[in-house]
């Protein structure tokens, strides 16, 4: 059988060695991951700020707060900081947590389920790649989509235990919307399509990292018409109409009726609901025009993508800035700049080209494979290694400029490089089933992250490098260490003004509130930590006093954050403290020798 038949072409392979697979992979992340699932069960820190606050947000769903309200009442108060992330999330994340709470004390049912939830996540991951396997490469090399997955790496970034964030999630989404949409192509099985826009508005209800991506895919059934006519008619319906009615069930889900008309353009709302549900439509109107000329199909193709981006236009043109154009410079250059993941490919590989090159070459050697594909594919399976193709191509140029994407890359890339496997696999195979499988897995390990990984050479940055203040989220960071938290408990909860980046642990990890946390949303309580903490001290004491403050926060063990805040103001509140100068209406409350230091405010002298 060619690698690129149809998987209609292809025998169904016995479930079971799949599942097995499948369980083999999940098991052996963890093997690989063993001391940082017994970190998170024995002492159930925090390894990044965002798993800090979803597990925050889980405790107040579950203490009471609505469903609808995401606002975070202890983060800039008293008014809270309404946060964009959605609930979709915390429904798994909450059963989990009702589920080992039955067996648990409260302590030991978060860290069960802060290890159980992303190891869900990578199942269905895992299962995924054998998924989309079947549709790019046929149903008897689905073990290798398994492996392409588990090779690429992604479960080192996104799914090891205690991360409950979302991307792990939306990257789920994404490959399976990307797959359903591959197996879509063939007219016969068109009713995939619905399962591509179903997992394509569930990740927008998740959040709109992956929104490029997904602009592809909802591309990919209008070409399709254009090309094909009459035979992309069950596309275009099976599309649209799961798009449409998966989003208006998320929409309802996530956004309560008081902000229905609210636009919010970094989150699903209005902005984006109302051109994906003309787009879906559209399609569904498209779907009666399949024996139209070319040139007629087109020109109702472009009407239909000019209706659904008019409204933006129009309306919202706000949503067509930069994601983070509201964030207040200050705030940018000393917080957001700073964030490794918001750096560009050409910014990471000056300060650390071991990692810029270990995520730019796989997802290029992925590309050139979906390439391959496309040029040795006829028909549909060209098609779909050419949809591949194009989604590789563009998150590679948006992974340039935001280096988080590449996170989403990944899983894609991999599969990518089922086309050689293919090959090489039925090229082999009179030969024998177990060369083949020895030829073929060897090319897909060459061609993974696990392979590239191996293959480079040690790349380290110029020593006037080493020292950045940028590279210290590469480094281990005391300051986001959650043990050096816990002595927060022995004092009275209030309102702690201090950088931006603990913010989510103080929330954490004690009743305290904060002013600052890594939100964009939270300009005004951000900005007003950062106003106290870079002010002369006499300044700063009256807004630490105005704005109802009552203890100062610092760690130094940031070289990032430290060094931003002498930059900012060299004889600030931080810069004078940091010198050893602790002004007399601050009094030190911290641990002696810990990395994170507490001072309280007194009360004012007469």
């Amino acid at each position: 059988m060619s690698p690129f038949a149809s998987p209609r072409a292809a025998a169904a392979p016995q479930t079971l060695p799949f599942v097995l697979a499948v369980l083999g992979a999940v098991a052996l992340s963890l093997v690989f991951q063993q001391g940082r699932l017994m970190e998170v069960w024995t002492g159930g820190g925090f390894f990044d700020t965002d798993d800090a606050m979803r597990m925050v947000q889980a405790r107040d769903l579950i203490a009471g707060q609505g469903w609808y309200d995401l606002t975070q009442y202890r983060l800039a108060p008293p008014q809270g900081s309404i946060l964009h992330w959605s609930r979709i999330v915390d429904i798994p994340l909450v059963a989990l947590l009702k589920l080992f709470g039955l067996f648990f004390a409260p302590d030991q049912a978060e860290r069960a389920a802060r290890i159980a939830f992303p190891t869900l996540v990578l199942g269905v991951l895992f299962a995924g790649g054998g998924f989309a396997a079947r549709a790019f490469a046929g149903a008897g090399l689905r073990l290798f989509g398994v492996a392409a997955l588990f090779c690429c790496g992604v479960m080192f970034w996104q799914f090891p235990p205690g991360r409950i964030d979302h991307h792990s999630v939306q990257i789920t989404l994404l490959l399976f919307a990307a797959a359903a949409m591959t197996r879509a192509f063939d007219p016969a099985e068109a009713r995939w399509g619905a399962l591509s826009g179903g997992c394509v508005a569930l990740s927008l209800g998740v959040g709109l990292e992956n929104l490029p991506f997904f602009a592809v895919l909802a591309a990919a059934p209008g070409l399709a018409f254009l090309a094909r006519g009459a035979e992309a008619r069950g596309l275009l319906r099976a599309f649209g109409g799961g798009l449409a009615l998966a989003l208006i069930a998320v929409f309802l889900l996530t956004v309560g009726p008081s902000r229905w008309l609210t636009p919010a353009c970094d989150a699903l709302s209005a902005p984006w609901l109302t051109p994906a549900l003309i787009g879906a439509f559209g399609y569904g109107a498209l779907s009666l025009a399949g024996g139209l000329p070319r040139a007629a199909r087109a020109g109702l193709l472009v009407l239909v993508g000019a209706a659904a981006l008019a409204p933006v236009a129009a309306l919202w043109p706000g949503c067509l800035r930069p994601p983070y154009a509201d964030v207040d410079p200050t705030l940018k250059s000393f917080w957001m700049d700073h964030i490794g993941e918001n750096q560009t490919l050409k910014q990471n590989f000056v300060i650390a080209p071991g990692a810029a090159a270990l995520m730019a070459v796989p997802t290029l050697i992925g590309l050139a494979g979906a390439l391959f594909g496309a040029v040795a594919g006829r028909g549909v399976a060209r098609a779909r290694w050419l949809l591949l193709a194009a989604l590789l191509a563009l998150g590679f140029a948006a992974a340039c400029a935001c280096l988080r994407i590449f996170s989403s890359l990944a899983p894609l890339a991999a599969l990518g490089l089922l086309a050689p496997v293919a090959a090489i696999f039925h090229a082999l195979a009179p030969r024998g089933q177990i060369l083949a499988g020895v030829a073929a897995s060897a090319v897909l390990l060459a061609g993974s992250s696990f392979g590239v990984a191996l293959a480079l050479p040690d790349l380290e940055p110029s020593p006037d490098v080493l020292a950045s203040p940028d590279l210290a989220w590469r480094r281990p960071d005391p300051c986001l260490d959650s043990a050096n938290y816990a002595f927060l408990n022995d004092h009275k909860p209030g309102l702690v003004a201090g950088p931006i980046s603990p913010g989510s642990y103080i929330l954490a990890h004690s009743p305290m509130r904060a002013l600052a946390a890594p939100y964009h949303r939270n300009n005004a309580g951000n900005l007003a930590a950062l106003n106290i903490l870079r002010a002369e001290p006499a300044l700063a004491e009256s807004l630490a006093r105005k704005g109802g403050v009552d203890y100062v926060l610092l760690c130094w063990a940031t070289p990032a954050d430290a060094a931003s805040l002498r930059a900012l103001s060299p004889t600030g509140l931080a810069a004078r403290i940091e010198q050893g100068e602790i002004p007399g209406w601050l009094r030190e409350v911290s641990p002696k020798d810990a990395p994170v230091r507490l001072y309280r405010l007194l009360p004012p002298s007469d």
